[in-house]
C-alpha cells in the first residue's frame, strides 16, 4: 500500500519586520478571521484546504 505524505505549509522564519507588508496583512487577516484562535493543522485540514484551492 501507498502512503501519501501531507505537507504542512511552513511559517517564514524570521521577525515580524522582516515580513513583507502584504504577508503581514496576510497574517493580520487570518488572526481576525479567526479571533487569534489559530485552528491546529491536522491531516484532514490540510487535504481540505488543497483541495479547496486546488493544489493536491
Amino acid at each position: 500500500m501507498t502512503q501519501s505524505v501531507i505537507k504542512l505549509p511552513q511559517s517564514p522564519l524570521g521577525e515580524w519586520e522582516q515580513l513583507t507588508t502584504n504577508e503581514q496583512a496576510w497574517i493580520e487577516c487570518i488572526r481576525v478571521i479567526s479571533s487569534g484562535a489559530d485552528p491546529r493543522p491536522t491531516p484532514d485540514r490540510v487535504r481540505k484546504l488543497q483541495d479547496l484551492l486546488d493544489m493536491g
